[in-house]
């Protein structure tokens, strides 16, 4: 299903984002897109291609992904900048929203 308010390009270079960051606050700054996958139980096939921007990602590997990293999907799929005051209420441009594990990382 594609929709008309995702940039799947933008959501790609989010998603890299995500797993740069994610993997510099599991003291992996090289995580490859790879093992990104692995972790968030997809096939290297698809999450590269979310990452290129080719599919749009389910809603299950966005929740997967959230649990995993603590990012705030209103950020990754670019919502919060439409929105005048972001949830969480601190005016950030980015995510600050902890995973449910709280081992996620701050505002980037």
């Amino acid at each position: 299903m594609t929709t008309d308010l995702i940039d799947p390009e933008r959501l790609g270079e989010r998603l890299a984002v995500v797993r740069k960051v994610y993997g510099e606050s599991i003291d992996l700054p090289s995580l490859e897109p790879h093992l990104f996958a692995t972790l968030l139980g997809v096939s290297v096939f698809t999450y590269a291609s979310y990452e290129r921007g080719e599919m749009e990602p389910t809603v299950g590997f966005m929740v997967a992904l959230r649990n995993k990293t603590g990012v705030s999907l209103d950020w990754l799929l670019d919502l919060d900048q439409r929105m005048p005051n972001p949830p969480c209420g601190c005016g950030c441009p980015s995510w600050c929203e902890p995973s449910p594990d709280r081992t996620a990382f701050a505002v980037i």
